[in-house]
């Protein structure tokens, strides 16, 4: 089977627009804002200040989908890029999801454990 994609391109898509700098960008604001609205549960889930997670912890590029979703009327086409993060021991902790429109605007962010 022939896959529709150029992997190469595809590659170049990823560096050219800096799609996991953009996303640790949005992850980074999302840890933030997780931290000031619900310390109580970030420290549960995260085992750490988010100065600590910031600081100590490890962020691995995981990777980059083209998606189609066809939940509604028109189907969404969009770009999911994920982060998975390990506390300093190299235990794993949570994994950071951005969604981004073809224009590269993030429209939604999850964190999934």
């Amino acid at each position: 089977m022939k896959i529709p994609i150029n992997t190469n391109q595809f590659e170049d898509f990823i560096v050219k627009n800096k799609l996991f700098g953009k996303t640790r960008e949005s992850m980074v604001q999302y840890l933030k804002n997780w931290y000031e609205d619900d310390k109580e549960h970030f420290l549960e889930d995260m085992w750490e200040n988010f100065d600590t997670v910031m600081n100590t912890y490890n962020f691995e590029n995981d990777g980059v989908s083209f998606s189609k979703s066809y939940s509604y009327e028109s189907p969404l086409d969009y770009i999911s890029v994920w982060i998975k993060i390990y506390d300093n021991e190299g235990d794993y902790c949570v994994k950071y999801t951005a969604f981004y429109d073809y224009d590269l605007n993030c429209f939604d962010d999850t964190m999934s454990g």
